[in-house]
């Protein structure tokens, strides 16, 4: 019986040991929170500039471009992946994993239920080929501006651009205040 105890003891010794303290997630939830919402500011900002100075089919080509390019820098400089993705991508490289496709649809769930889609965030640790990784996303809501690319009304110019630059787009149809997508970002620890 006592040799049972020992290894039970080990065994959860070393599951405690293997989740980070609670101040150590919230750091890192605070960290993505603020990387997350630097991405959002950097590409709307970009997205602004060039619906002003070019219109809509313009901001296609530029987010073709400047969202990847914006992403890969974060993920340079923060030392995270950073990346966006929804259940109804435009670039197919986006496509939700199976841990972001569960927290879209949890979060689907609790915006049928009410819940405001600009709050929604989710995080948790997991184990990727025995390393632990912290993991992380926030809603995108659809915002006014938005429908100009994302919507169900596109000018016959916007679907055009988006048919050239996207083939397989599943990312139209879209009403303000949906649920868009989500910033996603993991780090491991």
């Amino acid at each position: 019986m006592r040799i049972f105890t020992l290894a039970l003891s080990a065994w959860a010794g070393a599951v405690l040991a293997a989740t980070p303290p609670a101040e150590d997630l919230a750091r890192l939830e605070q960290e993505a929170r603020t990387i997350s919402a630097s991405f959002g500011k950097q590409l709307k900002g970009v997205l602004q500039a060039t619906m002003l100075a070019g219109g809509p089919v313009e901001a296609i080509k530029v987010c073709h471009t400047s969202a990847p390019e914006i992403a890969q820098r974060l993920s340079r400089e923060q030392g995270w992946t950073v990346a966006r993705t929804s259940t109804r991508v435009r670039n197919p490289s986006n496509a939700a994993d199976e841990w972001e496709q569960q927290i879209l649809q949890q979060w689907q769930d609790k915006i049928e239920r009410g819940a405001p889609v600009g709050k929604l965030e989710a995080s948790t640790v997991l184990d990727r080929d025995g390393e632990q990784t912290f993991r992380y996303m926030r809603a995108i809501p659809t915002g006014e501006v938005c429908l100009n690319c994302h919507g169900s009304r596109l000018s016959p110019a916007v679907a055009e651009q988006i048919k050239l630059l996207y083939p397989n787009d599943a990312a139209t149809g879209f009403q303000k205040g949906e649920l868009r997508g989500a910033f996603s970002l993991e780090k491991s620890i």
